[in-house]
C-alpha cells in the first residue's frame, strides 16, 4: 500500500480514503491534506467567522452542544448557529427548516408578521381562537440584531 504525505502536517499515512478525503480534481482522487488536518481546518473556518465578532471558541462550542431549536423546539435534528448577517450577533441555535425560513423571509420581522396574519386569516374562527389561546403573544426579550 502506498503511503502519502499530508502537505499540512507532513505526516505519512496510507493513501486510502480512510486517511485522506476524496478530491475529484487530484490525479490520485485524494486530497493532499489528511482527514485530521482537513477537519481541523474546516472547524477553524466555522469558528473563525464568529471569532471576528468577539465570541470565544468555548462559547461557540457551547452553542453547538444545544440539541433543541430555539424557534420550533424540535429536538435532536441537525442544528445551525443562527446569526445576524449585518452585525454578526448570534441569535440562537435553529433547525435547518427554521434557519432557511428566516432566510427566505430575508430576516424581515414585518414579512414574518404578514405571513402570520395571512395564515390566521385563512383559519375559521374556532381554529383561530384555539391557536391564539395556545400561542399568546410572544414577548421580545432581546433587541433586533
Amino acid at each position: 500500500m502506498e503511503l502519502l504525505t499530508c502537505t499540512k502536517c507532513l505526516g505519512e499515512k496510507p493513501g486510502t480514503s480512510e486517511f485522506f478525503p476524496l478530491h475529484n480534481k487530484k490525479r490520485n482522487g485524494l486530497d493532499s491534506w489528511c482527514r485530521t488536518c482537513r477537519g481541523n481546518y474546516r472547524s477553524e473556518i466555522r469558528r473563525g467567522s464568529f471569532r471576528r465578532f468577539g465570541y470565544s471558541d468555548d462559547f461557540v462550542k457551547g452553542l453547538t452542544a444545544v440539541k433543541e431549536c430555539t424557534i420550533c423546539g424540535v429536538f435532536g435534528k441537525s442544528l445551525a448557529v443562527d446569526h445576524c448577517h449585518k452585525t454578526g450577533k448570534i441569535r440562537g441555535v435553529l433547525c435547518s427548516d427554521c434557519n432557511l425560513g428566516l432566510g427566505k423571509f430575508k430576516d424581515d420581522p414585518d414579512l414574518l408578521e404578514f405571513a402570520r396574519i395571512y395564515i390566521l386569516s385563512s383559519m375559521d374562527d374556532v381554529e383561530a381562537d384555539v391557536y391564539l389561546e395556545k400561542h399568546s403573544p410572544l414577548t421580545i426579550t432581546q433587541g433586533i440584531c
